[in-house]
């Protein structure tokens, strides 16, 4: 994301960096497909019926692409190719013609767990303050970095003194921890836990304990954590907490740059607001004392935003020169901030208007409140927020239907474009979730196939999966801890044709990596920052995507209000209930009954093969009252 300093051989980087060959014409999820969802590849330079031959050398299916289409972020011209109907687990080549194209395609079971375990383990990696031991870490187990809590306050924060401040993720390739992304990256993680609390109640991927708290909340309190002691007497949320520049290439013991509490910020505070709203909600089963802190400092927060509208951090103060997170407009940090505490609360005075089409990332959060009305019936504007959902996802859903058969468009092809890929599956998902149509899953699915290996540089963009991965991710531990191997789980920037990392004179610079494609400007070498560093804001989409996937495969339904899959009443049917009463589910809408079963029990969501319907007592029904079991 920011600038660092590496040496590398240029010459090595030159031969990296020509233009991409495009080994492989069938472009696929390397790590596999689920036996029920729909599936597809991309193909370029073939002719011919596509065959799927099992480990037994037989055909298990052979399948005819469609017409190809240009997709203008490659420059390639790419068939589709529908293999939804091979559901038998196993692995399969891939032929046409009798050429093997590939030896890798895999459908199975749970299928992304692993991909979900490791994406949230990669937080473990990223704290601050305290060693990483053996049996947790592995290889990769390092001593502790940046563990003295007193920090000195920068004259940019309009105070002097220090600060007691520890715990929290390093925000990407450097050591720097910053509230702005530590925002929207805690909101993600937390959403995804608020969502399917019992699938993640029991889902384990070896980190330390805390209490009886689940994994995904233990890993969210220690960012939580830190994010509280940044929080000043009077309510305002500093900034940031970096050295005055990027320190080198060294593992975080070895960074001895003096620490500072750099700004006071407007946007932070609103931020910071919003996740300890939320967190407040999250945690109260667990801990309600530490539930009361958050929401206490939630309250405190958002007041003093409101009595300092305009304090905004446009530009680092002189002499530093670490991440920005600059934001000069933090209205949409209000809408966010006011939202959750609505939620938490159920106090009006919170409530504030405003919704988007856009997905969000760290500069502007209004999808993250546009999520939270659209699943919450008590907004005004929630029907508006419901719509503007779906208009996007609309989009989306017809963009994967063809060129590549991804959501992603040229445009889309910005620093971090990987995490916009995340982030439009994890938009796709609430369209799921609030109509029940399978046109979002199923574009859901292609965002992950995409950012997994479906894509024209033909690579898994997450470190230690797939069959091809990012082995120089820009990442301060993983270069300098003596390891072969990168730290796994981590999902890189990805292609974006800006090479903000090319041609300065800095010893930090890259070769030329750019191929005039917008989707294949990218290398995997250590010092693209532009294109290969990692990030807590890049992961977390990531872990929501796979993370949701796994759970709606598991049986579990949002826990929030699916007010879109039944708005009103589901309509009934004389053939499967008898007489329909209304009853309030867990998700709050009405739902078919029979009468003699009111008394016995409530109607609950449940999915199978991500598949939406209503059980009661054993017997299912779809969303038009029809007795399915």
């Amino acid at each position: 994301m920011f600038v660092k300093k590496f040496a590398f051989q240029s010459a090595a980087l030159a031969a990296f960096t020509l233009a991409p060959v495009f080994a492989a014409t069938a472009y696929i999820n390397e790590i596999g497909y689920r036996p029920g969802d729909s599936k597809e590849l991309a193909l370029v330079d073939a002719n011919g019926n596509v065959d799927f031959v099992n480990a037994a050398g037989q055909v298990a299916l052979s399948v005819t692409p469609k017409a190809a289409s240009f997709w203008d972020a490659s420059g390639q011209n790419v068939q589709l190719v529908d293999f939804s109907k091979l559901v038998e687990p196993g692995k399969y080549s891939v032929k046409v013609n009798g050429n093997e194209l590939r030896s890798d395609l895999v459908v199975k079971t749970k299928t992304y767990e692993d991909v979900v375990k490791a994406a949230l383990k990669w937080f473990y990696y990223q704290r601050a303050s305290m060693s990483l031991e053996e049996q947790y870490a592995g290889k990769w187990s390092r001593a502790a970095g940046h563990t003295n809590a007193t920090v000195e306050l920068h004259n940019s924060t309009g105070a002097s003194g220090t600060i007691n401040s520890t715990k929290g993720w390093y925000d990407a390739g450097d050591y720097g921890r910053y509230i702005v992304n530590s925002g929207i990256t805690t909101y993600t993680l937390l959403s995804l836990y608020e969502h399917f609390p019992e699938y993640f109640k029991t889902l384990k991927w070896n980190i330390p304990a805390d209490g009886s708290l689940p994994d995904l909340l233990a890993e969210i309190k220690w960012n939580l954590d830190w994010m509280l002691t940044m929080q000043a007497n009077d309510g305002g949320v500093y900034h940031k907490l970096t050295s005055l520049g990027f320190p080198g290439d060294v593992m975080p013991a070895q960074d001895n740059s003096k620490l500072y509490a750099i700004g006071k910020s407007t946007a932070g505070t609103f931020d910071f607001a919003a996740v300890m709203a939320l967190a407040s909600r999250v945690y109260k089963p667990f801990d309600a004392s530490y539930a009361t802190k958050c929401l206490d400092a939630a309250k405190k927060a958002y007041s003093w935003g409101l009595q300092n509208p305009n304090q905004n951090f446009t530009a680092n103060p002189s002499g530093v020169s670490t991440g920005a997170y600059e934001d000069s407009k933090p209205g949409d940090e209000k809408i966010f901030a006011g939202t959750e505490l609505f939620i938490t609360t159920g106090d009006a005075s919170y409530k504030q208007s405003g919704t988007t089409e856009y997905i969000s990332y760290w500069g502007d959060v209004t999808g993250l409140a546009t999520y939270e009305k659209a699943t919450h019936q008590a907004f005004g504007d929630a029907g508006e927020a419901k719509q503007k959902i779906l208009g996007t996802a609309d989009g989306f859903v017809k963009r994967a239907e063809s060129g590549f058969g991804v959501v992603m468009a040229k445009d889309d092809f910005v620093w971090g474009s990987n995490s916009t890929a995340a982030n439009q599956g994890v938009w796709l998902l609430h369209a799921y979730y609030l109509t029940g149509d399978e046109k979002y899953y199923n574009a859901a699915v292609k965002a992950l196939d995409y950012l997994l290996g479906k894509n024209p540089l033909d690579m898994s963009f997450v470190t230690g999966f797939g069959t091809k991965s990012p082995k120089m991710p820009h990442h301060r531990p993983s270069t300098s801890d003596n390891v072969d191997d990168p730290i796994p789980g981590m999902l890189v920037g990805g292609p974006q044709p800006g090479g903000e990392d090319v041609g300065s004179a800095a010893e930090w610079k890259c070769a030329d990596y750019r191929t005039g494609q917008a989707a294949t400007a990218y290398t995997d070498q250590r010092c693209s920052y532009a294109t290969n560093e990692v990030a807590i804001n890049w992961n977390a989409p990531l872990a929501y995507l796979a993370g949701a996937l796994e759970a709606l495969n598991a049986g579990y339904a949002p826990e929030f209000a699916v007010d879109g899959v039944a708005k009103g009443e589901l309509p009934t049917s004389s053939s499967s209930v008898a007489e329909s009463s209304s009853s309030q589910g867990p998700t709050g809408f009405t739902a078919p009954v029979e009468r003699d079963l009111v008394r016995e029990s409530q109607p609950r969501f449940r999915f199978d093969n991500h598949k939406l319907y209503v059980e009661m007592n054993g017997k299912r029904f779809d969303l038009k009252g029809e007795r399915i079991k």
